[in-house]
């Protein structure tokens, strides 16, 4: 909640700033090379592992109903008219050392590219014998089409 706060400070910062300059912008909006990060574990409450997977979420109740799955945190309110929700979920691994990151969203003329770092651990990691289920939730404000980029890597110990 603290960086959904100092996103917004920046936004309003940045907005005043251009009136300063004469220029006007017909959005007041976040920019749109920006997101900000509403959810992120590395377990399920419930314990139940989900399957990889990345979901563009278009409505409140929508995004209330999928962050349902993971967490019983109190879903960030959201305005999806400007923007959207991305879940990112790297699915159940059988041990810790593993994370999921949307690292940038790069703006393109029809669409956003959402860039995504899934972190393996490489083979002489002390690592947990637990089966973990990292994800991330992000706001992209930004109602273009959102395309993905991942990259793995591995962590070498």
């Amino acid at each position: 909640m603290k960086q959904i706060l100092s996103f917004l400070i920046l936004a309003v910062f940045l907005s005043s700033l251009s009136g300063c300059t004469g220029e006007s912008s017909a959005q007041s909006s976040l920019p749109e090379s920006r997101f900000v990060e509403l959810n992120k574990g590395y377990f399920t409450e419930n314990g139940i592992s989900t399957k990889k997977q990345a979901k563009v979420i278009s409505s409140q109740v929508d995004y209330g109903a999928e962050l349902s799955n993971y967490t019983s945190a109190t879903p960030a309110s959201v305005d999806f008219t400007s923007g959207r929700v991305l879940l990112v979920d790297m699915g159940g691994r059988n041990t810790g050392g593993y994370s999921i990151d949307v690292t940038s969203v790069d703006v393109n003329v029809d669409s956003v590219v959402a860039n995504i770092r899934l972190l393996k651990p490489g083979s002489g990691c002390a690592v947990t014998l637990s089966i973990t289920n990292p994800y991330q939730f992000v706001f992209i404000p930004s109602l273009k089409e959102i395309l993905l980029s991942e990259r793995l890597e591995v962590v070498n110990c």
